[in-house]
């Protein structure tokens, strides 16, 4: 049970840095921003980080060992996005491979409380989208996480 909360920790930060990166629109570019004015992976991470630490309770070392694990995911979320050899399910295949990677190090980091807390926030969350998009999806969205992870 915790390991999916963890699981889905990660996919929540993707999911809501994909969505939320494509309604905010900046006038000026933000310092280490790319060029088109998009923030870069590292602000990205970073910004989501700060918005769930009141929820979970962050402390600044949690802060700090999450961003790099999140910099890196969003990397490859903009890749993958970006990819026009690979097909969608190649890219859902690498996504999962990538945060099945990446779940023992977020797992790691976080207390059973927070990782219950962030379970709670997901199922919410999950509940939201579902009643706000019905059953379809984006094709520009990361792929949806198996609700039930095997151990």
């Amino acid at each position: 049970m915790p390991r999916t909360g963890t699981f889905l920790f990660a996919c929540t930060l993707l999911l809501g840095l994909s969505l939320s990166g494509q309604t905010t629109p900046q006038t000026q570019p933000a310092p280490g921003a790319s060029s088109s004015g998009q923030p870069s992976a590292q602000q990205e991470a970073h910004q989501k980080i700060e918005e769930l630490a009141p929820d979970l309770n962050l402390t600044a070392d949690q802060k700090t060992k999450l961003e790099p694990i999140i910099t890196g995911e969003i990397q490859l979320i903009h890749e993958l996005q970006a990819d026009t050899t690979m097909t969608r399910e190649q890219k859902q295949q690498k996504f999962h491979d990538t945060m099945a990677a990446d779940h023992s190090k977020i797992d790691a980091i976080l207390t059973p409380e927070q990782k219950q807390k962030l379970q709670q926030m997901n199922a919410q969350r999950a509940a939201e989208r579902s009643q706000g998009q019905g059953q379809s999806s984006s094709p520009n969205a990361a792929p949806t996480p198996n609700p039930n992870p095997k151990p």
